[in-house]
């Protein structure tokens, strides 16, 4: 005679495992898409994807922490709302799970409360809407698997996983091998191109003449870090001279040499056409920027 043994209601423990391994799933996916996306364009930062790439090891662990929390505050709540609902609503039996739709239900209003508890970190009424939805849609996978009850869920979402981002990455890889989406390289610039006047946005103005000699005329003179909004900053006014550093791509850069300026040489990007002069600080942050004036 043969038995079966039914299995129960996840535990809490278990839907809390799940619901954290989906969402780091989830997060690290969109991560794989976003650095695909911003392969083919101009870095944001001075540091690039390598120093992005020595950090994971680092903030691995907190990460996952991080993870561990919102999946506490907002998937288990909506699984154990979705499984009430369904039990009161939906005419579920005591136990079950409960039609699946609730769970896109239960979601709503538990993302609309996170959303509210962080409402001083969004700047406006259309960034509250777009995080409200990046939550439901991070929410609702997470929280479809979580109330599941089948066996090795886990070791499934290991499995998965890691075959959805090796395909994500080998995709992307192909992509961007293939020409079908173009990496983004620096406009290639020549010592001539580089000749004129050079503005920060700011009024000051940084001219780089033929001859090799330059003026620097109220550029601001970065003090190590990026300025926040609304902190005076110190300007530089002096004469000197400047050199073309050239370089296969990446690397090319202007050196300027300014008494009692404390510039960095100028790193060469921009796109398409667009040339710009960039300084960066020690975390990878904009300090200053020129573009062509007129």
């Amino acid at each position: 005679m043969k038995t079966t043994t039914r299995t129960g209601p996840p535990s809490f423990g278990r839907i809390l495992m799940v619901a954290t391994g989906m969402l780091m799933l989830e997060l690290t996916s969109v991560a794989v898409v976003a650095a695909l996306y911003g392969a083919a364009r101009e870095p944001a930062t001075g540091d690039g994807y390598g120093l992005t790439v020595m950090m994971l090891p680092l903030v691995a662990l907190p990460a996952t922490l991080v993870v561990a929390v919102a999946a506490l505050v907002l998937v288990v709540p909506t699984v154990v709302l979705a499984a009430e609902l369904g039990r009161r609503l939906g005419g579920a039996p005591e136990g079950e799970p409960g039609p699946w739709w609730w769970t896109p239900v239960s979601a709503a209003p538990v993302a609309a409360a996170g959303v509210l508890f962080l409402l001083r970190a969004v700047p406006s009424p259309r960034a509250a809407l777009l995080a409200w939805a990046a939550l439901v849609a991070l929410m609702v996978p997470a929280a479809l698997v979580a109330r599941l009850r089948r066996r090795w869920l886990l070791r499934g979402i290991a499995l998965w996983g890691t075959v959805e981002l090796t395909g994500l990455v080998v995709t992307g890889g192909l992509v961007l091998g293939s020409g079908v989406l173009d990496a983004h390289e620096p406009p290639v610039a020549t010592r001539e191109d580089l000749v004129g006047t050079w503005t920060d946005g700011r009024g000051g103005t940084l001219e780089l003449a033929a001859d090799g000699t330059a003026k620097a005329d109220g550029v601001m003179d970065p003090p190590g870090f990026a300025p926040l909004p609304g902190e005076a900053v110190e300007t530089c006014t002096a004469r000197g001279t400047w050199t073309f550093a050239a370089a296969d791509g990446w690397g090319e850069s202007v050196v300027t040499d300014l008494p009692d300026c404390v510039f960095e040489p100028w790193e060469i990007g921009g796109e398409d056409d667009r040339v710009v002069l960039r300084q960066w600080d020690v975390d990878g942050e904009e300090t200053v920027g020129l573009t062509r004036a007129g």
